[in-house]
């Protein structure tokens, strides 16, 4: 500011005096009152930049009548006003003290940096808020202070550049009804504000729907600015986010669209600095279903930040206590699978309610407690994000026959389940109309949801069964401990969905066997029909001749699959000797204890023998003999040997060897084929040996293995026949 000179005074005084006249005239036509007292007044204005409104501001003027703040520009030799003529437009100012007044510079006044200008107080004598001050003709004068000076100020002005900024930001699906800005670059302190849009899509101003946020000189990233006006908020609102400078108070967000303060930052082609953007909702999508093993699945979830998928139990209508929760990633993630723990248990009818909540602070964990701060639920609006389903019930069926129980294995065609549970077995109750809960005979077997086909289900070792027993197969939930059969009828864990009665049937089956010579001890069966996997072994006669011997067998137990089969090979037990023309007794067994071992002993109910509808056992007695030669001394005619007779079990050979000298067999000097079955006068061609009256020969019979037509002992197969452990072989002496 600078100090009134000597010309300003004399200046003063044209003013002065140009006042008093007009007061003077003013008092002639008074009717001899108290003269009017000089209007007085004060101001304080400091040097300043111009605003961007081409103003200044006055920080404080006083007055005690109504009148008038102007501008007037230095004169010509920079000592004083230039006066009457003034660069602004004349500011009214009330009786009384007003502060930070703004006076806008007239749209033609061209003001530069460093311009000294004449801030100045004149009266409002003339026509009542019209300035007419012209300097000749008295009206709307300069204020004078006490001492007779005009009251005005000088100050320095300052103009900047207009400020600058840029803006980066998207569409987007905000957080806590806060949008976050990724860049901001400015050449001065500003503010970042939301405006709402317009039906026409321009902003609504002056208003803002956001709390205003300062930023910085230079490039600010991630700028969050939370929207506060939050009440019509919807998923897809157009806003626009907009730049403003901060040119009043310093912190202090002052637009208001007619104060010139803190207005909107214009680019270079004069347009505002502002994004139009689309604002969505988080939000949640999930379907009425069944809790499958603790767990239900949200389909979608949509979420601005990292955050916590937490579903709540009801309570009355609304939320209740949280059951479960899972941490989901911002975006979206559909079928986002929760666990609802252990300790509940749902039977269909009951609502479920998923909510999205915030990960604050980023530390991996769930700390909601409602009063900590921490995880809050997510909101859009005045709404937090989350939504409801109902609890279906568990459903299943079974389809299941009638059937034979192998081993202890239980089939069961198929088995339909809407959610994960359980398969088991319970025996039938005493009075045989329903089973028998909640003990189980068999060893639960945990069954996917949907369609599952040839389910097996074992029966408890222990557990004794008969023909034409009833048996409930029934599927249970899975809740509680995943993984674990819990149903005790009373926790309320793992219960019943459905059951299926079957009746256990008794094994059939069919044989035929034949008295037989018996090849390598081992006894041939025609043909065996079974329907389910069985046994075939071989009994002992019991002496009588009437029946087996049991439940010891003296052959192998040979498994057998369901179906037809024939010719079956059974090989007797070492040690268990048979005798030539001995009955045996084959016999047909279920294999209803471990599959594939045979385990009847006559009292485990393991394994027993299998019976026909009226109840006898399927077994046929058959007698053995075994393979033989007979040989009568005789002459060795046209180097031909002739054996009385051979019976064979299966095709072979009839092989003639030499004595070695000692009384025993020695090499082989000929063989024929024979046919299995009993042979008179076999011929065997012993031509090129050298054969004496009075000489011992060895018939021996040997088995056509390989089937090839060509004798190839002992190199290709076709050993001896035997019978237990003796060779069948036989001597005669050549006559």
């Amino acid at each position: 500011m600078k100090n009134v000179t000597m010309k300003n005074f004399l200046l003063q005084m044209v003013f002065v005096l140009s006042a008093m006249v007009l007061f003077t005239a003013c008092n002639d036509d008074d009717d001899g009152g108290e003269p009017t007292p000089d209007p007085t007044g004060s101001l304080t204005v400091s040097d300043q930049n111009v605003t961007e409104n081409n103003s200044i501001i006055v920080s404080s003027v006083t007055l005690d009548q109504n009148g008038w703040i102007v501008v007037h520009a230095s004169n010509a030799t920079n000592d004083g006003p230039q006066v009457p003529d003034i660069i602004s437009e004349p500011k009214m100012v009330e009786a009384g003290t007003s502060s930070s007044v703004e006076v806008m510079f007239k749209e033609s006044t061209e003001i530069e940096d460093g311009d000294v200008v004449y801030v100045m107080l004149h009266t409002d004598d003339g026509v009542a808020g019209t300035y007419e001050f012209d300097g000749a003709n008295g009206l709307d004068a300069p204020i004078l202070d006490a001492s007779g000076n005009i009251v005005m100020t000088s100050i320095t002005l300052s103009v900047e550049a207009d400020p600058t900024g840029t803006l980066m930001v998207e569409s987007q699906m905000i957080s806590q009804n806060t949008i976050v800005v990724p860049e901001i670059v400015v050449d001065r302190s500003g503010w970042v504000v939301v405006h709402a849009s317009n039906a026409d899509g321009s902003p609504v101003v002056p208003d803002i729907i956001s709390e205003p946020v300062q930023v910085s000189a230079g490039t600010n990233t991630d700028v969050e600015v939370t929207i506060t006006e939050t009440a019509d908020l919807k998923d897809g609102d157009m806003v626009h986010v907009m730049l403003h400078t901060d040119n009043g108070a310093a912190g202090t967000y002052e637009f208001d669209g007619a104060n010139g303060l803190d207005n909107p930052i214009f680019d270079e082609n004069g347009g505002i600095v502002m994004k139009m953007i689309e604002i969505g909702s988080p939000s949640l999508m999930s379907e009425a279903q069944v809790v499958s093993a603790n767990m239900v699945k949200i389909s979608e979830v949509k979420a601005a930040v990292d955050g916590w998928l937490v579903v709540h139990a009801d309570n009355e209508g609304t939320f209740g206590e949280v059951l479960g929760q899972t941490f989901v990633e911002a975006g979206t993630t559909t079928d986002v699978m929760v666990d609802l723990g252990t300790g509940v248990a749902f039977s269909g009818g009951e609502k479920l309610w998923p909510m999205l909540h915030i990960e604050s602070p980023a530390d991996g964990e769930y700390t909601f407690d409602g009063t900590n701060g921490e995880d809050g639920p997510e909101v859009f609006g005045d709404a937090v994000i989350m939504q409801s389903f109902d609890v279906e019930a568990p459903t299943g069926t079974i389809t299941a026959m009638n059937q034979i129980v192998q081993g202890t294995t239980v089939k069961v065609s198929e088995i339909t389940m809407n959610a994960k549970g359980w398969l088991v077995v319970h025996a039938s109750n005493a009075a045989g109309d329903g089973p028998e809960v909640p003990g189980i005979v068999s060893t639960p077997v945990q069954i996917e949801a949907g369609t599952s086909t040839d389910v097996e289900v074992m029966l408890n070792s222990d557990f004794v069964f008969n023909a034409d027993d009833k048996i409930y197969l029934m599927l249970h939930t899975e809740n509680n401990i995943v993984g674990e059969y819990e149903f005790d009828g009373a926790n309320g864990f793992d219960g019943p969905i459905t059951t299926e009665a079957i009746t256990l049937e008794a094994p059939k089956g069919e044989l035929t066997a034949m008295s037989q010579v018996v090849s390598q001890n081992k006894v041939m069966i025609e043909s065996i029909m079974v329907d389910q996997p069985s046994f075939v072994v071989v009994h002992r006669d019991n002496g009588t001749g009437e029946g087996p011997v049991v439940p010891g067998i003296i052959s192998e137990p040979v498994a057998l699959d369901a179906g037809t089969h024939e010719d079956i090979s059974i090989s007797f037990k070492d040690g268990e000797d048979l005798v030539d023309g001995e009955k045996l007794w084959v016999m047909l067994h279920n294999d209803n204890g471990v599959v594939g071992t045979y385990e009847f002993d006559g009292s485990s109910g393991l394994d027993g023998p299998i019976t026909t509808s009226a109840g006898a056992i399927v077994m046929s007695a058959i007698n053995i003999e075994a393979p033989s030669i007979t040989a009568t001394d005789k002459a060795v005619t046209n180097a031909t040997v002739v054996v009385d007779e051979v019976k064979a079990a299966v095709d072979g050979w009839l092989v003639i060897h030499e004595d070695d000298g000692t009384g025993n067999f020695g090499a082989v000097i000929g063989q024929t084929f024979v046919k299995a079955g009993t042979t008179a006068n076999v011929e065997v061609d012993v031509t090129g040996a050298t054969i004496n009256s009075g000489d011992k020969l060895f018939p021996m019979l040997h088995i056509e293995s390989p089937a090839d037509g060509t004798y190839g002992f002992p190199d290709n197969g076709d050993g001896p026949e035997v019978f237990n452990e003796a060779v069948i072989v036989v001597e005669f002496t050549v006559l």
